[in-house]
């Protein structure tokens, strides 16, 4: 007979603030290279907007920078799962991704995600209008850097607070 238990770990702490914002940097550039890199890949090679191509680009990004933050930057605690067969006894310690107890920090992590994009494209369309699109790429550089700040604090002071 099989049996899951479920229980939460303290072996690990809550990172630092200092750790968080590192993480947020490393999988929030991984997150920015997935978008510019389809961005650019989509504007070169189809006859979408730099716009729209933005769009695509975000919705793509969102999926690398939900699963970074969620086990590196603002991790939560291991679920310590105990697998007992009648064959075999076994102990394992592993982190899950858990739709069921996910499901809210990934709708927060969204609604945040959804308003840096927001401001993300409003600047974007406003930079595109006022310099012109062949100038999409220093402009996504400057619009992303300013958005940054803000989804930090949205991710560590709601969407990933536990």
């Amino acid at each position: 007979m099989n049996k899951v238990a479920i229980t939460k770990s303290t072996a690990k702490s809550p990172a630092s603030t200092s750790q968080q914002a590192l993480w947020f940097l490393i999988v929030g550039a991984s997150a920015a290279l997935v978008h510019f890199l389809v961005l650019v890949s989509i504007v070169s090679f189809t006859a979408i907007t730099p716009t729209w191509a933005n769009f695509i680009a975000f919705l793509l990004a969102f999926i690398v920078s939900f699963f970074g933050h969620f086990y590196l930057t603002f991790r939560q605690p291991m679920q310590a799962y105990e697998y007992d067969d009648q064959k075999q006894n076994a102990k394992q310690n592993f982190r899950v991704f858990s739709w069921r107890h996910s499901l809210p920090t990934l709708i927060k992590w969204f609604a945040s995600s959804a308003v840096g994009f927001a401001a993300n494209q409003s600047l974007f369309v406003l930079g595109l209008n006022w310099f012109g699109e062949h100038y999409y790429i220093p402009i996504w550089i400057v619009v992303t850097g300013i958005i940054t700040v803000m989804t930090f604090s949205l991710g560590k002071l709601w969407a990933f607070k536990s």
